[in-house]
């Protein structure tokens, strides 16, 4: 017998169809049978009519075969859509006939959401843009009086987005809206259930103005779109039944519109060219100011909550892909709302000092030839807080290693020897007895003493689960012959040692870089077998980003005696080297600076700009 197989989204609105997202994803008619049928009329019709009548005509089907449709645009009711102030349920009828003589038919039901209603996180997470309205009267009237703020407290009132190139104007640019916000004396309303995955409807910044109620949604909505209407670059944040927004501080984006990786923001955060501030703060009496925003919104993104974080909808990357505001059809008018206007806007912030560093300061123009050479050379090397080779987090794009012999591991790779990569969760050795008590009893660590006997038996031990290994090794395997394959590139290595280090001596954050860098691939015989740590045939070298970066801080040239000069960690100890980058951190003014002796292995990043360059840094 026929069978009709058909995909459409579970829910559609105005938004949706403006934006072309499409109704009929596919259409297949599958004929399981062995008889060939010639001459058939597929039709659909939707309930309530919401899309015209369309009908295809098919010549053959064969036996045993099946047919794709290729035309399913569907001509959809905008004025229908457009009106719908509350969702109702809809269907669409597939039937399949010969002649007169029905075949099949499939019933499909899809949902139609008001005008208002945003969908959710599951199938229109990038259509949120949609619902953010830079364009809105009450949005230019946040603007004016952020500019007015601006202005009061010393700076330039010009709403200039990143034309100063400077992150601490754009911080106060993002700080002056916030206050502006604050000064409408909105009042919280609770948002329904599990919002980020149903939908919800969304208050316009109008009527968010005239009503004086918002939701976390709408806050988020609302200061995003003020946000982009001052030129600025703003991220919509969704963790676990609630969302609120960020900006980014430089003129950049997200690698794609909807981010599911909390530490993409991390990164950006620490590197001074993001902030994520809790919106509902501006509900508050008094006002919360803009940097106890910044506070709680980075707090929803560490690692202790890392589990409720959800995903994070960059707005430029969606209106670069097409999504385009909804047109408001109400009419023009004066504020007659009943926004409390006794409340005082929350005070602006002091300008931020971000402890910029030699890779985040503000480039200036060249103005010879040789200062454009300096530049160019100098954007060849990423010094900034992006850099994993400066600031190191144990992430999932990293595999940690528990080895008390690094020196022979190494000697035993240069030697050609190829380790098999082992789980310690796994391996389960501790069972029902107490790590601890042991220890206190015996003075053994039974990972370090099993990782050392594991070590002489071509075995290197990882303190993950194996599920949470082999998924960590195969994207890195991945990755690793990608960029080989692209660029001749090899970008795997063993981070062996850690420099740790501060920007000043009150910085409460502390970052690592690591220190001995040795080139490694991975290998496997099949899917079901164990991944295989072995040498690369690149020399083992110091990390000469790192160098680069103290040297720009002390103002001094690295000197050969930083390299390691035979691939052999033991031609140069690993702890001897540790010692010189310490004195070396602390002489050029980072304070904190200590070394420690983890094993990880990484990813290294090799960024183009203007050109290409060697693994080493230096120009090709």
């Amino acid at each position: 017998m026929l069978s009709i197989s058909v995909d459409v989204p579970q829910r559609i609105n105005f938004a949706s169809v403006q934006n072309a997202v499409p109704i009929l994803r596919s259409l297949t008619i599958e004929n399981p049978g062995p008889d060939t049928v010639e001459e058939c009329s597929l039709r659909v019709v939707a309930h309530p009519g919401f899309c015209r009548e369309k009908r295809w005509t098919i010549d053959r089907i064969t036996g045993e075969g099946s047919v794709a449709i290729t035309d399913r645009d569907l001509v959809l009711d905008l004025a229908r859509l457009g009106g719908l102030d509350e969702a109702e349920s809809g269907q669409l009828t597939f039937t399949l006939c010969h002649g007169d003589d029905l075949l099949t038919e499939e019933v499909v039901d899809i949902r139609l959401i008001a005008r208002d209603e945003w969908g959710g996180l599951g199938e229109m997470a990038q259509i949120l843009a949609a619902f953010v309205s830079p364009n809105d009267p009450a949005v230019a009237r946040i603007l004016k009086e952020a500019g007015r703020i601006l202005e009061r407290h010393g700076h330039s009132p010009s709403l200039d987005g990143y034309q100063s190139g400077d992150p601490r104007r754009t911080y106060m640019l993002s700080a002056a809206i916030w206050s502006a916000v604050t000064g409408l004396g909105l009042t919280y309303a609770e948002p329904p259930k599990s919002f980020e995955r149903e939908g919800q409807k969304v208050r316009t910044p109008r009527r968010i103005e005239e009503e004086g109620l918002a939701t976390c949604l709408d806050t988020a909505l609302f200061l995003a779109a003020a946000l982009e209407a001052a030129g600025l670059n703003p991220v919509v944040v969704f963790t676990r039944g609630h969302a609120f927004t960020g900006v980014w501080l430089t003129d950049r984006t997200l690698g794609r519109a909807v981010e599911p990786d909390v530490t993409e923001l991390r990164k950006a955060i620490a590197a001074h060219e993001f902030v994520a501030f809790e919106t509902t703060l501006t509900t508050r009496r008094p006002p919360a100011g803009f940097d106890e925003a910044v506070r709680e919104g980075a707090r929803q993104l560490s690692e202790e909550v890392e589990d409720r974080f959800d995903r994070a909808v960059d707005l430029t990357r969606s209106r670069k892909a097409g999504i385009k505001p909804l047109a408001s059809h109400a009419a023009p008018e004066t504020r007659t709302g009943d926004a409390d206007d006794s409340v005082a806007p929350a005070a602006l912030p002091g300008v931020p000092d971000f402890g910029l560093l030699p890779g985040e300061l503000v480039d200036e123009a060249p103005k010879t030839p040789d200062d454009r050479i300096a530049r160019w050379q100098r954007k060849l090397l990423d010094l900034s807080l992006r850099n994993r080779l400066l600031n190191f987090a144990d992430t999932k794009s990293a595999v940690p290693f528990v080895c008390g012999d690094v020196p022979g591991l190494e000697d035993s790779l240069a030697d050609g020897v190829a380790f098999r990569i082992i789980s310690l969760v796994d391996e389960n050795l501790i069972g029902e007895r107490n790590a601890d008590l042991h220890r206190q009893r015996s003075g053994e660590d039974i990972h370090a003493a099993f990782a050392a006997s594991a070590q002489e038996r071509r075995q290197i031990c990882v303190p993950l689960d194996g599920r949470d290994m082999t998924w960590r090794l195969i994207a890195l395997d991945r990755k690793a012959r990608s960029d080989m394959s692209e660029g001749g590139t090899n970008t795997l290595f063993l981070a062996a040692g850690f420099l740790r280090w501060k920007k000043s001596a009150e910085d409460k954050r502390t970052y690592q870089a690591p220190l001995v860098l040795i080139p490694v691939k991975l290998k496997r015989q099949s899917a079901q077998s164990d991944f295989r740590l072995s040498h690369h045939e690149d020399e083992v070298r110091f990390n000469a980003t790192l160098l680069q970066f103290l040297a720009r801080l002390w103002s001094a040239r690295p000197g050969a005696r930083w390299r390691v000069a035979d691939g052999s960690c033991r031609s140069r100890p690993a702890p001897h080297l540790r010692d010189h980058a310490s004195r070396r951190a602390r002489r050029a003014g980072l304070r904190g600076c200590r070394r420690s002796g983890a094993l990880d292995l990484l990813l290294r990043q090799v960024p183009h700009v203007e050109g290409s360059r060697r693994p080493d840094g230096q120009p090709a």
